[in-house]
Parts: C-alpha cells; structure tokens; sequence
C-alpha cells in the first residue's frame, strides 16, 4: 500500500495517504550525524493532482515556497549534499537539485515510461541505483548525466503477479538492501508473503542473496549507525491493524531481529519513521483505524528498551500526517490538515511542538529531507 497503486486505493478511500521521507543517510551520502545538524528542510508538497516543493530555514521558521512542478507523488533524498526528487507515478523522471540554486535543476533524467521511480541511492558520484516499482529490474544511472548504465533482473524475488514491488533502499559497508514488497496487484495490493531484503554487491552488481523479514510490506527502511542496524517498519496490511511491527537486520549476521515493537505496542499501521543518531530513540506515523476517516498520529519510541514512549502528535482524521525528519535538534512532520496545512515542528529535547501552527508550504507537505 506504501506506493502509488496503494495510495490510489487509499485516496479513493481516505483522500490521502503518505509519503514519506526522514534523514535517510546511505554510503555515499551525508553520515546521519551530518545530515542531523543540517539547519534546512527542502519539503515536496501536493494536492494530489499537482505538485511542488518548498524549502524551510529552521533558524527563522521561514519558508520559501517555489513554482517549479514536480510530480503530486514526489519524494526527495538528500544525498552528497544535493537534493534527488524521485518523481513517481506519472512522471517517471529523477530531478536533481543543488541547495544553492533551487530555481533551476542541475539535472532531470527519465527511469523509463511507466517505471514508477521509488528511491535512489548513490554507491559513487557516477553511479547511482533507482529501484522501479513497476518493474522486475533495477536500474542502474550515471547520475551526473542520466544515462543508463545497466540493469539488474530481480525478477525472480516476485510474487505471482510478477513484479517485486522494489521500493526504499540502503547501501551499507558495499551491500546495497533492497526492500521488497511483494504484494498482490490482483487482489488491492494485498501482501503476498512475507517481506523482503535483497543484497547486491556494488562491486559487480550481482546478487548475493536476500533476507526474509517478520513481517510484509516493509515500508520504511533506515540504516541506524549508532546501533550499526539496518531499521525496518513493516506494516503488513491495511487493512489489520496487528500484523507489522518495527525490526532491524544486522548487516553482518544478515540476519532479521524479529518484531521489536509490534503495531499493537505502537497503536496501528505503521508507516514512515525517524530516529536520532544518538540512541533508540525514534518517532513514527500510526494509522489507527479507529474510524472511517482512518485518524493519524505521531508517536515516539525506544528501540533499544522495545518500547513506546509517549504520544507525540494526536490522532486526526483523513491520513493528515505525512513526511517525518529529524534535523537539528527537530522533528518536522507534515500536516496535510483541510484548513492550515504545512509542517510543525517538535523539540526533540522536550518533544514539545515549537511551532503554534503549521508553517504554511503551499500544497500541503507530502514529503520531507533535511540539508
């Protein structure tokens, strides 16, 4: 459900559903301890049929809002210091961006017609990886012009539908993870099986084998540095608020933790989430379920202890909450509220909101990185 055909479904439903983004650091990029301290926020914002984004300075709270479009199902990445918008469903395109100069690109690439782009991850400064979510390959891109440099089959990871559903991705000590979704374009997106992890090494792009998770429909994945763990949120179906959980994968043993935290200890589905560098400690967005409208909130918690620690942000109807980050001390988390949308901003020393309503970003925030 994470993705576009999900989202469809969901929107039809509910209006809404995430997207999603957090201070995601992968080999190549920015160290999370880096990415941490970086005072701006570049926020991707939608209304569902268009999109475009806007920049936050944290000093200030100011925002600058601009007109340039990108897809309504875009999500950015911060890596090497440039913004890399992966323009999904409909436009099929990677547009990159540097902080200096956000009025125009440096570059824009197509990833084919029809590819449904879902991430890209740098394994060096001429070649990056973009995982396709309606494919049973990889793509592999020369990202300082585009041209495609090969591809990797994955096709035999599928379920019976044929395609993998290869969606968030890390590079991790040469190994690129690969999160699998598998789910069931015949029966509404339905997980087929349990989730999975692919690894391919960098060096020769081969595939090294793959790791079977808990539980399906990984949404999220995240390397943690100070736990040396990759995170995963699995939030198995939408439609069973019990079934996913949050584990980790070291990347050594290759091996999956087991649920850590479960959706019935978070309080519903759960989606994308952010952690400090420093610890455990974490904030993720639930979906309860408890009413037609399907209510969102923020919640943190502490990997390390296996526990929740406190709600953040209360639950509100209609998939309001969608994009996390964490930078500078903050948690920014999008609100896609009917009346005042934008993006609120937490004290993660005191988990008090510091804004008193959302910082206005145009369209409402869709997703959100920090540099």
């Amino acid at each position: 459900m994470k993705r576009t055909q999900i989202k469809i479904f969901f929107f039809s439903l509910a209006l809404s559903l995430i997207g999603m983004q957090q201070v995601l650091a992968q080999e190549g990029s920015l160290p999370n301890l880096e990415n941490y301290r970086k005072p701006y926020a570049f926020v991707t914002t939608s209304d569902y049929e268009t999109g475009f984004f806007a920049t936050i300075n944290l000093r200030n709270k100011s925002v600058t809002k601009y007109q340039l479009e990108l897809s309504p199902d875009a999500v950015a990445r911060t890596i090497d210091e440039k913004i890399y918008v992966v323009n999904r469903f409909g436009q099929d395109n990677i547009t990159v961006f540097s902080p200096q100069n956000f009025a125009k690109p440096l570059i824009q690439f197509s990833t084919g017609n029809g590819s449904n782009p879902h991430d890209i991850v740098l394994a060096s400064s001429n070649k990056a990886y973009v995982s396709l979510y309606e494919k049973g390959y990889l793509l592999v891109v020369d990202p300082t012009t585009g041209i495609e440099l090969k591809r990797i089959d994955i096709s035999s990871f599928a379920d019976k539908d044929g395609v993998p559903e290869a969606d968030r991705m890390v590079i991790v000590d040469g190994i690129l993870y690969v999160a699998l979704q598998k789910l069931d374009r015949n029966n509404y997106f339905e997980p087929a099986g349990n989730g999975e992890i692919l690894m391919i090494d960098i060096e020769s792009d081969t595939i090294i084998g793959s790791i079977v998770l808990s539980g399906a429909n990984p949404y999220d994945i995240f390397y943690h540095q100070g736990m040396d763990r990759i995170v995963a949120s699995e939030v198995g179906s939408f439609y069973d608020l019990t079934d996913g959980g949050i584990e980790t994968v070291d990347p050594h043993t290759r091996e999956a933790s087991g649920f850590i935290l479960t959706e019935s200890d978070l309080g519903g589905d759960i989606t994308e989430f952010a952690m400090t560098p420093f610890s455990g400690k974490g904030y993720i967005i639930v979906i309860d379920g408890a009413t037609y409208d399907n209510n969102t909130s923020v919640v943190s918690f502490d990997l390390e202890k296996g526990e929740k620690l406190k709600d953040i942000l209360a639950p509100k109807a209609g998939f309001i909450h969608s994009g996390i980050a964490l930078g500078s001390g903050r948690l920014l988390v999008g609100d896609r509220n009917f009346t005042h949308p934008g993006v609120r901003i937490i004290s993660v020393a005191t988990d008090r909101e510091i804004t008193t309503q959302p910082l206005d970003t145009g369209l409402p925030p869709y997703s959100i990185t920090m540099y």
